[in-house]
C-alpha cells in the first residue's frame, strides 16, 4: 500500500509540477507580444501551482484509491497501468468541470492547455513510474 502511496504521490505530484509550465509556453507562444517578465511568470507558475495543488487533492486521493483497487485485482502490470492511465487521463477534465462548473472546457478557454499539461503528465508518469500489483493469496479449500 506504501508503493501505490508513493506511484500516486509521485505522478499526481508531477503533474501538479510540469502542467503549469506546459501552460506558460503555450500561453507565451499564443500571446507573444513580448511583455512577459521573469517575475509575472514566476508568479503565474507559482498561483497555477497552487490552485492545482489545492483543488486536485480530492481527486488525487481518489486516484490513491483506484490505483490500490487495480493494483490488487489487474492480471499484470501492463493492463493495470493502461487502466490507471486512463482512469488518470479522464479524471482530469473532470475535475476541473466539477471545480469551475461554469467555465466551458473549449479550446477558446486557456485552462484547456492546463487541462492538456496534466492529461499529458498523467498519462507519462503512470508509465514512468514503478508501480506494484498485490496478489491475492488463493482461497484454501
Amino acid at each position: 500500500m506504501v508503493t501505490n502511496l508513493l506511484y500516486s504521490l509521485k505522478v499526481w505530484l508531477t503533474s501538479v509540477m510540469i502542467a503549469p509550465v506546459f501552460h506558460l509556453v503555450i500561453m507565451g507562444i499564443k500571446h507573444s507580444d513580448g511583455t512577459e517578465q521573469a517575475g509575472e511568470i514566476c508568479r503565474t507558475y507559482i498561483m497555477l501551482t497552487i490552485f492545482e495543488l489545492l483543488f486536485s487533492f480530492v481527486t488525487w486521493f481518489i486516484f490513491f484509491i483506484i490505483t490500490i483497487l487495480i493494483g490488487s485485482y489487474a492480471k499484470n502490470e501492463i493492463a493495470a497501468r493502461a487502466i490507471i492511465c486512463a482512469i488518470g487521463v479522464i479524471m482530469v477534465p473532470a475535475t476541473f468541470m466539477l471545480t469551475l462548473p461554469d467555465y466551458r472546457l473549449t479550446i477558446i478557454g486557456d485552462f484547456i492547455y492546463l487541462i492538456g499539461g496534466n492529461c499529458l503528465c498523467i498519462a507519462a508518469c503512470s508509465w514512468i513510474y514503478k508501480l506494484k500489483l498485490y496478489r491475492h493469496p488463493e482461497p484454501v479449500e
